[in-house]
């Protein structure tokens, strides 16, 4: 005897459950399926938990220059562990939130280890080992992902950690090892050099955070210079160089087991999923990091509600095309749109616009005088890309996709005057002397 859906959501993670809620909303009787938390890797061992402790740590490294603004402490010292149990809260507030809305939108949810056991029958079994069999209609994949490895390395918790491991540190570290330029590896070495921790980056590739703007990146290698945090790019991690802290940031890996019976197309180590986030299997969808070639929570989002809204007679379609991303460095990064590289590539001719942080008045106000805005257009004056680094670029970067995705042209965003004194004043002014044309810098 098993229980019938129109959906089974397998993964709880911002694909799987975003997914489960709009499929709930359109009428379908939905399960989800989830071994853990639901929030998956992004609200219980990434996304969320990192920020919350960057909050922490920024805030430290801010109070020890409180006496530039008049502030004066008789000290000031961080407790890892409280700031953990700070984390520890958070996550465990948003995961309540997050099942309260799954639960409101009558969404029967099953905590256990799902296993595909054919194309629309699936097998949970709980945490005392009991099993049980659900059918659907239509199935959506959302497994996410787990931390890769180097070979001949193990994650043992101790000297050897992943970035679940390290999140769960309560002790400072003299010395801590990163091995991976990537954007986990730098939260990791922007959390720990603002305490005080001597950090090495080890990157393999010629420089770190592939994908983002090469001035960016320079400009992000000097702020973690200030940091106590060395960067060596082109460089072999060998175990024998360990300080004895070793954090192992070399991307994520796709978590296939459970749906091998599938017999599912392939695309290297990710499922093939076409723009419709259909798999070869037909009534069968993925979403998130199982496929995705951005591991980002919002393309999750995005394709969990493509993948929903097709299983129920939609025909809507996924593109990488203006996907942006937020860097939660300091000061922090965020992006849309092509590189300077990848437009010069691309184009003939383009049209470079920056505006300095230090030349905005807020910026001056508050003490956050660090970093860059960078606009990006074609010949034609179309808007191809926008690059930020300073003090609430992860909130610009809002308004940036906005402009990229509609194809506003660099005049348009020159004449879209801002409230003053704000960052956005910024977008405007970069826009401007892409046309030659800035108030407050010499053009």
């Amino acid at each position: 005897m098993s229980d019938s859906f129109d959906i089974i959501v397998l993964g709880g993670g911002p694909g799987g459950y975003i997914a489960a809620i709009r499929a709930a909303q359109l009428g379908a009787k939905v399960a989800l399926v989830e071994k853990d938390k639901i929030g998956g890797t992004c609200l219980n061992r990434g996304c969320i938990p990192t920020k919350a402790l960057i909050a922490c740590t920024s805030l430290y490294e801010k109070s020890l220059n409180a006496e530039k603004y008049g502030v004066h402490m008789s000290s000031v010292s961080i407790n890892l562990g409280e700031v953990i149990d700070r984390k520890n809260r958070i996550i465990e507030k948003l995961v309540k939130n997050t099942e309260f809305l799954a639960t409101k939108n009558n969404i029967e949810i099953f905590h256990g280890a799902g296993k595909v056991l054919e194309a629309g029958k699936v097998e949970i079994e709980n945490a005392d080992g009991k099993k049980s069999i659900i059918e659907c209609k239509k199935l959506i994949l959302a497994t996410g992902s787990s931390p890769a490895c180097i070979p001949g390395m193990t994650f043992d918790g101790q000297n050897f950690l992943s970035s679940d491991d390290i999140l769960d540190n309560r002790e400072p570290l003299k010395k801590l090892d990163i091995v991976g330029g990537g954007v986990i590896g730098i939260h990791f070495a922007q959390i720990y050099g603002s305490i005080g921790c001597e950090v090495t980056i080890y990157e393999a590739l010629p420089e770190i955070l592939p994908g983002v703007d090469e001035e960016i990146v320079n400009l992000v290698k000097r702020a973690l210079k200030k940091r106590n945090v060395n960067v060596l790019t082109g460089a072999k991690f060998e175990s024998a160089l360990s300080c004895g802290k070793t954090l192992i940031c070399v991307g994520r890996v796709p978590n296939t087991t459970g749906i091998e019976a599938l017999s599912l197309k392939m695309d290297k180590r990710s499922v093939w999923v076409n723009e419709k986030m259909e798999t070869s299997v037909p009534n069968a969808y993925a979403v998130g990091d199982l496929v995705s070639r951005k591991m980002l929570a919002h393309v999750a989002y995005e394709q969990g509600v493509i993948a929903a809204e097709n299983a129920l007679g939609a025909s809507r379609s996924f593109s990488y095309d203006c996907v942006p991303f937020g860097i939660y460095t300091n000061p922090e990064i965020g992006s849309v749109g092509l590189t300077e590289k990848e437009a010069r590539e691309k184009y003939k001719d383009i049209k470079i616009g920056k505006f300095p942080f230090g030349a905005l008045g807020i910026a001056q106000a508050v003490g956050e005088i660090e970093g860059t805005i960078k606009v990006i257009a074609g010949s034609d004056g179309k808007l191809l890309g926008i690059h930020i680094l300073g003090s609430e670029a992860t909130t610009l970067i809002g308004a940036a996709t906005l402009a990229v995705k509609n194809k506003l042209s660099v005049e348009e965003l020159a004449e879209t005057f801002q409230a003053h004194p704000t960052f956005s004043e910024g977008l405007q002014e970069a826009a401007e002397a892409a046309l030659k044309r800035a108030l407050h810098i010499l053009n």
